[in-house]
């Protein structure tokens, strides 16, 4: 097995998540032939292949659909007709590629976590830990304070004021970024990983970042980030 294992990566020059799959059927057949009593000992026992898990790059939008899901979303926010509801899911959009914040800190979100004059947002992070986040551009900022001002106590951007969940923003979020024309299948964490990369490219500090995305450890924010191509800005 050490030696197909060598002649994968050497010969074949297999990547490491290809070896791992070829090496998890052959545990899979051996140790369905001594089940059947086939075979005495299957040469997987006490074998153990220490095969390296390679680590993916977090994914994010290019430059091009990040612009185009944003002018989405203003231009939902921002239609003059239709109900105000309407402009809720769009909003938590913007907020979500504005801060990076995760989709569970998102849905927890209420109206008394923004301070509607400076921007200041409180977010509740992983283990209890809060920290606050700040909603720069002004017309986002005075979009969240009208939205707060109608929204029930204890949801801020949730459908109707109500409580929503993590599954339901993915799933809006798919048909959202869809209906915007979007080829990709997008997730709240792209647009984490977006921010993060926007942000990053235009020379904001790594500690900065750290702060704002809520990281504990730093090298989950040096993490290499994908490079965002192409044309017009956000």
């Amino acid at each position: 097995m050490l030696a197909y294992a060598d002649f994968l990566r050497t010969e074949r020059a297999a990547a490491p998540r290809t070896i791992r799959r070829r090496m998890a059927c052959l545990r899979s057949f051996y140790k369905d032939l001594l089940r059947r009593g086939e075979i005495r000992r299957s040469p997987f026992a006490r074998l153990e292949l220490q095969l390296p898990r390679p680590k993916s790059l977090p994914r994010a939008l290019s430059r091009s659909d990040a612009s185009r899901l944003a002018d989405a979303a203003w231009k939902a926010c921002t239609a003059r007709y239709g109900p105000s509801e309407a402009k809720r899911f769009p909003a938590a959009v913007l907020l979500l590629m504005a801060t990076g914040i995760r989709v569970s800190e998102l849905v927890r979100l209420r109206p008394s976590d923004l301070d509607a004059e400076s921007g200041a947002l409180l977010v509740h992070g992983k283990g209890r830990k809060e920290r606050r986040v700040f909603v720069v551009d002004r017309r986002l900022r005075t979009l969240l304070a009208r939205i707060a001002a109608l929204a029930g106590k204890d949801c801020l951007l949730g459908p109707r004021g109500q409580p929503w969940s993590t599954q339901a923003v993915r799933r809006s979020l798919r048909a959202f970024a869809a209906e915007a024309g979007l080829s990709v299948r997008v997730t709240p964490h792209m647009l984490r990983h977006t921010c993060a990369t926007l942000l990053l490219e235009e020379g904001v500090d790594l500690r900065f970042l750290q702060r704002l995305l809520g990281h504990e450890n730093i090298a989950t924010t040096a993490m290499p980030m994908p490079a965002i191509t192409a044309s017009a800005g956000l």
